[in-house]
């Protein structure tokens, strides 16, 4: 199949690209990237056989099955729209867009000419929390019925060298649609209510760079998700921990280096940890005890990627043309919007939950 890709910027060398060379039966048969420099160096360094300034100029000369947009998010309206009247599918980078009537309008494009859109929240396809998932689909840790997500880092929107450093809802809308992800996937439900309080701990900073979120689910089920961009302690790229009636589990994305010797009050002796590395590992711990379920070595975010293109393509093929993914994908757009209503008016916002 003829994959063409919009935007050649450093998603689409890290991630994108990458990602695509490692999937079967298909061609990156054309790209476009409005910077001229840029568009040479990475579509030399791929082989991409035709390049283009625009989306509109490469779509009209070079047809493709499947359109990948790793643009920003405030093209991705007008670029999936534009795709899907080229006869293409779409592969969209995360957040999908920046509404959800846009997300509406692309999703009932969709439909009516008979294309899949799905958006690339990809880390559901990491082994560490894949084989989490699966753990507990086994019913061997029985249900979850608390999930506490976090991220610790000094990372505001300045350190940025793109378009992430202009933007003022930075923390919760472009990293928070896959940590909001992750705990549906684990719950298999979206939130029934969002409570969120937003702080501005550094007057220089207008971005949401802290961000505290109280999701309540069916069936007394609760999340918590705290979001922190500008603190001084070490860094941890995103933690979960998931708590079944039977045991927990801890999963860590981001380099993992501890050795702890702590004291266990069930064993009633000290045991000893140790973890080691760069991309992240899932723990289950039970008893006073803490042992792994997976190990990454290295980061997956291109092999998640992979992974998702492939569960796409093979989506597409088999004729299918249910847009449920995408209409997931517009739900969490509309969860961040939740967030910050709730955030500005200081109230909880309800939310029509639905099985995902």
């Amino acid at each position: 199949m003829r994959v063409a890709v919009i935007g050649l910027g450093g998603v689409a060398e890290r991630i994108h690209l990458p990602a695509l060379a490692k999937v079967a039966d298909i061609q990156v048969t054309a790209a476009c990237e409005p910077d001229a420099a840029r568009r040479d160096a990475v579509g030399k360094q791929f082989n991409i056989p035709q390049l283009y300034p625009d989306a509109e100029s490469m779509l009209a000369a070079s047809p493709a099955d499947i359109v990948v947009i790793g643009s920003p998010p405030a093209a991705h309206y007008e670029q999936c729209l534009l795709a899907l009247s080229h006869g293409a599918h779409v592969f969209c980078e995360k957040p999908f867009v920046e509404k959800p009537e846009h997300a509406d309008a692309i999703v009932a494009a969709a439909d009516q000419a008979g294309r899949l859109v799905a958006v690339n929240n990809q880390y559901r396809f990491m082994p560490i929390y894949r084989k989490t998932k699966e753990r507990i689909a086994t019913g061997a840790s029985g249900p979850p019925f608390l999930i506490s997500g976090w991220q610790q880092m000094f990372h505001p929107p300045s350190v940025e060298k793109n378009w992430r450093a202009h933007l003022l809802r930075s923390t919760l809308f472009e990293f928070g649609t896959h940590a909001l992800d992750l705990i549906c996937f684990y719950f298999d439900a979206l939130p029934e209510s969002i409570t969120t309080e937003i702080t501005y701990p550094r007057e220089e900073i207008a971005a949401d760079v802290v961000v505290l979120c109280l999701l309540r689910f069916s069936g007394q089920r609760a999340a918590s998700l705290v979001l922190n961009r500008v603190t001084h302690a070490p860094e941890r790229y995103f933690e979960m921990r998931i708590d079944c009636r039977e045991a927990s589990l801890r999963v860590s994305l981001g380099g993992v280096a501890r050795f702890g010797l702590n004291w266990s009050k069930p064993l009633g002796r000290p045991i000893a940890r140790f973890s080691f590395v760069k991309g992240g590992e899932s723990r289950i711990e039970r008893g006073g005890r803490s042992e792994v379920l997976v190990a990454d070595k290295e980061m997956a975010f291109a092999r998640a990627t992979t992974a998702k293109f492939e569960d796409f393509l093979a989506r597409v093929g088999s004729g299918t043309r249910d847009n449920a993914e995408a209409r997931h994908a517009r739900a969490l757009i509309r969860l961040v919007e939740a967030g910050y209503e709730s955030a500005a008016a200081g109230r909880t916002v309800a939310l029509d939950a639905a099985s995902v």
